[in-house]
């Protein structure tokens, strides 16, 4: 069995892509979505980036905000 490569994509605005093959697809704007790669690059072309790695969550940026701060070490003056 032939293994089909695929492509992460994301759009800032909502998108319909269709193909002349009849494939059509719909991104939602900051939703990403994992389409076979002539669907991706039909999308890049339509404005669509591609994504290289997950876009962080609102949750993950929430965590990563409200970590308490590491205390700075006390020093002393030299004399």
């Amino acid at each position: 069995m032939k293994e089909r490569k695929t492509m992460k994509v994301i759009s800032e605005i909502d998108l319909y892509v269709s193909l002349k093959t009849g494939d059509a697809v719909r991104l939602y704007a900051g939703e990403a979505r994992e389409f076979p790669e002539y669907i991706g690059y039909a999308c890049l072309q339509a404005g669509a980036k591609e994504v290289r790695e997950e876009p962080k969550t609102i949750e993950d940026v929430i965590e990563e905000t409200t970590e308490k701060p590491k205390a700075k070490p006390k020093t002393t003056k030299k004399k």
